[in-house]
């Protein structure tokens, strides 16, 4: 990632100053600060950072007493000061998946809670991160509910008072799921009151807990999914906006960087009595390699805007996001208002020559929108 990821005109270069990093509580729904955001998991190995306007470092995590666990790479200080130097914001992502229980106990007892805040409001000012992203997944029952947003308020409030400290905004955003279910366990003027934005993991859709090989990460719903509601990224953003009245300026879209495959020979067939096999890898770099190296097919999913690979002996398909089906994903966040894009995890799709197709893409689509309505004033 050191070299360039693409050789960007002067018009994109003039644009960047669109891509701010300023807080947005109380913003209305025009404003134009838009933001590619990428999670980086673990330590930074040579990062363009000519494409983010953000990075969350993956993960801080602690115990059930609010204790800090040591975890690879975090926190950075080092990666917060050349970020910096290059213009970009690096929150610490704290939690992620499997971290659903500490935080729960944690905000059950007070103590516990008390510690957690001050030793990560203390690592966020000694590390020079620009704030936090809360990636709790997921306060589901109302005392979790209550914990999590205690606990984000009190980041507000103390990240508000360090951003004085320092003379510059400090950020709060959250990683949110894609269920309807669980976002409902949310207040939209609690949501509203604390994140800057919020990061909406519009993947996983389909997986090895759904009974079809759907696609994880479509645009939009096939009409071969069989049984159920339709799930889509675009119904997600769809729910947010319209039945939770969530100001599209506030949503970030997640394209993940790796796929999900299924042991069947085609595209949403029942997955009931697939064999259990060993599925390839599914990050973009050695999706790449089956596609180039090892005779895999490339289709296109026109109903979901969504490319698949199929093995070729026809005994698996995998579903993932390339940068067409990227780019068509940013166009339709970019029309829809939302505040800009996320990545899981910036790593997945560097190739060997250090470049990186999938955010690439993004980032001339997310310019090109941009120039659009800069023009368009």
């Amino acid at each position: 990632m050191n070299q360039p990821a693409a050789r960007w005109s002067l018009a994109a270069a003039l644009l960047a100053g669109l891509w701010t990093g300023g807080p947005c509580r109380g913003a209305d729904e025009g404003r134009s600060d838009k933001v590619f955001v990428g999670y980086l998991y673990g330590s930074p190995r040579g990062i363009n950072f000519r494409l983010y306007t953000h990075l969350c470092h993956a993960f801080l995590v602690a115990d059930a007493e609010g204790r800090l666990q040591p975890t690879r790479g975090v926190p950075d200080r080092a990666l917060a000061d050349e970020a910096h130097k290059a213009g970009v914001k690096v929150l610490v992502s704290l939690g992620g998946w499997g971290y659903d229980e500490q935080f729960a106990a944690m905000v059950a007892k007070p103590e516990a809670e008390d510690r957690y805040v001050r030793d990560v409001l203390k690592l966020v000012d000694e590390a020079n991160y620009d704030g936090i992203d809360l990636d709790w997944e997921y306060p589901d029952t109302k005392a979790e509910v209550a914990g999590f947003e205690r606990l984000a308020r009190r980041f507000r409030k103390e990240l508000d008072a360090l951003g004085k400290k320092h003379g510059r905004p400090m950020l709060l955003t959250m990683a949110a799921s894609s269920n309807p279910g669980t976002l409902s366990w949310l207040g939209k003027d609690f949501l509203l009151e604390t994140m800057d934005w919020i990061n909406v993991m519009t993947y996983d859709f389909a997986g090895d807990w759904t009974n079809y090989a759907g696609h994880h990460s479509p645009l939009f719903a096939s009409p071969k999914q069989p049984g159920g509601h339709p799930v889509s990224s675009a119904d997600t953003i769809k729910y947010l906006l319209k039945e939770r009245g969530i100001p599209a300026n506030r949503l970030a879209l997640g394209i993940p960087l790796y796929g999900r495959g299924f042991a069947v020979s085609e595209p949403y067939l029942p997955t009931k009595k697939a064999p259990n096999v060993r599925m390839p890898s599914g990050e973009y770099s050695n999706l790449q390699k089956l596609l180039r190296e090892q005779g895999w097919v490339r289709t296109w999913d026109d109903a979901t805007k969504s490319p698949w690979l199929t093995a070729p002996d026809h005994s698996m398909v995998i579903g993932y996001d390339d940068p067409e089906s990227a780019a068509i994903k940013t166009e339709w966040a970019v029309k829809q208002g939302l505040r800009g894009v996320f990545f899981w995890q910036i790593a997945g799709d560097r190739l060997p020559d250090g470049s990186h197709p999938v955010q690439e893409a993004v980032r001339r689509e997310l310019d090109k929108g941009m120039s659009g309505a800069r023009t368009a004033r």
